[in-house]
Formats: C-alpha cells, structure tokens, sequence
C-alpha cells in the first residue's frame, strides 16, 4: 500500500509536469546567484565537470567529481558531488547533482516518506534517504578534499550548494561542517535550488540557527519544495525562501524570511515539474550532461 501510493504521489509530480551561531541577517543577492550557481550546480551534471566551470571561473581547481551508488537499485542510481576552490573568489566550493531520472526520483520519494529519519549534527532528523546519500559522498573522497582545502587556505569562505536532492545534501553538509568545526556560521554561504524538503522542524531550526547565509532558491511553480508535504512525517522547511514568480530573467523576486510562509512559492495552488529544471534560463541538468555546450536554455 506504501509502495503504490508513493507511485501515485510520483505520477502526480510528472503529471502536473560547532561554531556558536549568528544571528546577523544575511543578505540575498541575485547577481551573486545568477552568475555563479546555475553552472556550478550543470558542473555536477557533467562528464567533465571543468567544462562548465571554466564558464564561470579562471584561477580556480578542481579536486574531484565523485559518483557513488546511493540505493538498492542494483547501481542503477547515482548519487554525485565535486569540490573546489576558486581562488579569484577565495572560495572553497563544495556542489551536489540533483536527482537523476525518474527511478531514482521514485526510489528517493518512497525512502523520505516511508523510511524513519535519522538524527543528523546539530540537531534534529532528516530523511535517511539524503543523510546515507550525503555520508557516501563525504566518505567516497569530499572529506579529504574538503579537510586539504580548508587547511591550505583557511581564510576563505566555504559555498555549500546543490539543486533537488542535491539542494537537501547541501543542508545537511552545511549543519555537518559547522556542527564540528570545520567552518563556521560567518564564514559559510549555502544556496539552494528547488530543494525539497530535508528534515524535520528542529532539523530547520538549527539551519536557521548555524547557517544565517542560507537562501532557498525557487522558481515560479516548481513542485519538488513542496514535496513532502508540509507536516508530512514530520517534514519542514528551514528558511530562508527566494521566490521567483516569473521566468527569472530579471532580478525581480520576492524574500520570506521565514520556514514555512504563505506568501512565496506556496502561494500558488499549482505546480509545475518543468520550472524545477530551468533556473535563470538555464536547464542545468541538460546543459551539464553536454559539457555546457550549446543553448543553456535546452
């Protein structure tokens, strides 16, 4: 009975097509996000991540784009990450690939709902599903390259991010570095594209509290933040929204600076599968997979 309703729920998305914490307000900005995030986020997506990011970045090194087996679909699904630092930027940059396809998206759905969450650092549970993904990344190869990073160049700022699923293991390692000191609440900016939701209601409130630099990102009707629903098994968004009600083209949005508000994306009663995959003109998973050559918007 699980098992079909978490088909169903399925078919509806494609059918609808330890640092001490700050409390300083950060400050959203979009020519940050838009000149940065859409092609780190179409790196993780492609064969050769240094394509896409020579797009955006000149003195900048990759360390490693790592792909690990993330569920018990006999390999089929993937879970991925890259590190690396710009040092124009003196930024170190830590990005996750997004859900891949529609096994996985079933798979994954049907885990979050239906498998109990788990505790993660900080405080609060989230769903076993991301924190077994986020763990197999970590381990497959980001710890060393994170730990070498921030040793060899401890002043500068630690960028933490990632689209869909992606966006969720971008929370949880947010919590997980500052939760044992290896950044902290000052130094580390977290941006998020159509992330869905991640944990549960303390789970948001340590986010809140440890990472004041976070903005989840949403594009117009994109219905994968609104998955699962708001309650369900206990899930809950962390804030802060930046919601775009339109085709991102301009930096005309609106900012709700709280977890769970009525007057951004869940203001609509409608929702959209193709908005989750077009950020600032950019189909990201598309794109990635051709090296980020041709039309961004294709």
């Amino acid at each position: 009975m699980k098992r079909m309703l978490s088909i169903f729920l399925l078919c509806g998305v494609l059918a609808v097509n330890g640092a001490p914490s700050s409390n300083a307000k950060a400050t959203f900005s979009d020519a940050f996000v838009r000149k940065y995030f859409p092609t780190i986020f179409a790196s993780t997506e492609a064969p050769n991540a240094a394509n896409c990011l020579n797009k955006v970045f000149t003195n900048y090194e990759l360390k490693q784009h790592i792909h690990v087996k993330c569920d018990e679909t006999d390999g089929l699904d993937t879970c991925s990450g890259i590190t690396f630092v710009s040092h124009d930027d003196k930024a170190i940059v830590m990005a996750f690939r997004g859900t891949y396809g529609k096994l996985q998206l079933l798979v994954e759905s049907e885990e979050i709902m239906y498998r109990n969450k788990t505790a993660w650092y900080g405080g609060g549970s989230v769903g076993f599903y991301f924190a077994h993904a986020f763990n197999l990344i970590w381990n497959a190869g980001m710890k060393n390259d994170v730990n070498t990073l921030i040793h060899k160049y401890p002043g500068y700022e630690i960028w933490v991010g990632g689209h869909s699923l992606g966006g969720s293991l971008a929370a949880l390692a947010s919590n997980f570095l500052i939760s044992n000191g290896l950044a902290t609440s000052s130094n580390l900016k977290m941006i998020t594209f159509g992330e869905p939701r991640t944990g549960d209601k303390t789970f948001a409130d340590t986010v809140d509290s440890l990472v004041p630099y976070s903005f989840r990102v949403i594009h117009k009707k994109d219905i994968v933040p609104h998955i699962p629903l708001n309650g369900m098994e206990g899930f809950h968004h962390h804030k802060a929204e930046i919601w775009y009600d339109n085709d991102m083209s301009s930096a005309t949005y609106k900012e709700c600076d709280s977890q769970e508000s009525p007057f951004c994306s869940d203001s609509h009663l409608d929702y959209m599968i193709a908005d989750h995959h077009h950020y600032y003109g950019m189909y990201m998973s598309y794109y990635g997979r051709r090296n980020c050559t041709g039309d961004p918007a294709n």
